[in-house]
């Protein structure tokens, strides 16, 4: 698998620029870092499968996101989680 991932910070406020930008970048890294760790982990759970399954996982998933999303609650990564 591949996946390619374009991420462009601009901040043009003179004397931040660079902090924030610096700031954004390693979050971003730190965040798809995890979600990689993740991913790498969760394969020994795929290895098996054949398309239906993986089909029926990808339709459970998604009525899974339907209700978490009319639940209202926020939920994810945040700048804060370090």
């Amino acid at each position: 698998m591949c996946a390619y991932k374009l991420v462009t910070v601009k901040f043009k406020w003179w004397g931040l620029q660079n902090r924030i930008e610096s700031f954004l970048h390693k979050q971003e890294k730190r965040i798809f870092t995890n979600f990689h760790r993740q991913l790498f982990c969760w394969i020994d759970k795929w290895v098996e499968l054949n398309m239906e399954d993986i089909r029926r996982m990808e339709e459970e998933t998604q009525k899974e996101l339907e209700e978490l999303r009319k639940q209202g609650q926020v939920r994810g990564t945040s700048a804060a989680d370090e």
